[in-house]
């Protein structure tokens, strides 16, 4: 999933990125000219860069074939993708914003945790009140659910 607005920034992106790579191509043209390419630092970091860009471009073209949410169809009555949650471990209030890899590539939140990770997993369909407990490696732990808004 992927809001429409994140949706919109990530086209932003390929598009500089395509333009990152037109450029790179002319460097590393620039660099191949000054011959021996064998030990020619400049060209091979222009080709290490070109590989990174390549990289990033599929990475981000990837987010583009997510579910498009629009923000007001978030709700606030139980934890999912567009929320944000805050939860006590019986000491300290802690807030999350549950995203897509795309809003945390891009990070547009802070304390920002994917739905596709474990944490999230175990969260997501909770409601304002429900006690969870996490079996971590140094012992369990029991968090509460205080809060649940729709990410801003």
């Amino acid at each position: 999933m992927i809001y429409r607005k994140t949706y919109n920034m990530v086209k932003d992106v390929i598009k500089q990125i395509q333009a990152d790579i037109k450029q790179n191509s002319k460097d590393i043209k620039r660099a191949a000219d000054f011959g021996d390419l064998k030990e020619n630092a400049e060209y091979h970091a222009a080709k290490d860069n070109q590989a990174q860009l390549h990289n990033k471009l599929h990475r981000f073209e990837k987010h583009l074939s997510n579910e498009i949410v629009d923000p007001e169809k978030i709700k606030d009555d139980v934890v999912a993708f567009g929320t944000q949650v805050t939860y006590t471990d019986g000491e300290n209030p802690i807030t999350v914003a549950i995203a897509g890899a795309a809003e945390y590539e891009l990070e547009l939140y802070e304390n920002i945790v994917t739905t596709s990770s474990p944490f999230a997993q175990m969260i997501i369909g909770k409601k304002k009140g429900e006690t969870m407990t996490l079996n971590l490696p140094g012992g369990t732990k029991t968090m509460t659910i205080t809060d649940i808004q729709p990410l801003k």
